[in-house]
């Protein structure tokens, strides 16, 4: 199918797969290139490989897969409008992938953070006599330390609203919280009310 995100520590991939009579998976699906397809006018070869018509075999359900191994719940076929189906199986695996790639920073973020922890530290060594002013800071490294916990504070809580007004779970918040769905509740529960 195609949906592709590729971050610095790799990638995730995902398609569309018809589940057929008693379970059976159908091969990975493919954009079909040619004449009848596009007069057709369909998008994902599922909705009309199995459509059950001129003695193909009838899907029963969908689900999309990851290439990373995860795979989606089973979902109503509507051949109707697959384009639909393929919207709303689209969205689970982008919640997949959000919720996989939580814990993996992105290089220039990375970067950032590594450097204001090399100078908060390089801020923190102890004074020594006879020593510059600006090699020896640690009041200013405290200084900077508290002002990035409040912030950081503020921060979390927003991207907590946040994931809460896109309908995450606490057990998906969680996750990059590095803590315990019990914990992230009450954590955060006062700062976030949670969805009706």
């Amino acid at each position: 199918m195609g949906w592709l995100h590729t971050d610095d520590d790799g990638s995730h991939e995902a398609w569309v797969v018809a589940v057929l009579a008693g379970g059976e998976e159908a091969p990975r699906d493919t954009i079909e290139d040619s004449e009848e397809t596009w007069k057709r006018r369909v998008s994902w070869s599922w909705s009309f490989k199995y459509d059950g018509n001129e003695g193909r075999r009838r899907a029963q359900a969908l689900r999309v897969v990851c290439a990373c191994g995860w795979r989606g719940p089973r979902r109503a076929v509507d051949f109707a409008d697959p384009d639909a189906c393929d919207e709303g199986l689209q969205r689970e695996w982008v919640r997949h992938a959000e919720v996989s790639m939580s814990r993996t920073l992105p290089e220039r973020l990375r970067r950032l953070l590594d450097e204001v922890e090399e100078t908060v530290q390089a801020l923190s060594v102890p004074v020594r006599e006879g020593g510059e002013l600006h090699e020896q800071r640690p009041l200013l490294a405290i200084y900077a330390a508290t002002r990035l916990q409040m912030n950081a504070g503020e921060w979390q809580k927003e991207a907590v609203r946040a994931a809460r007004a896109a309908d995450y779970s606490w057990d998906e918040i969680a996750q990059p919280l590095m803590t315990s769905k019990q914990s992230a509740h009450e954590r955060f529960r006062k700062h976030v009310p949670d969805s009706p």
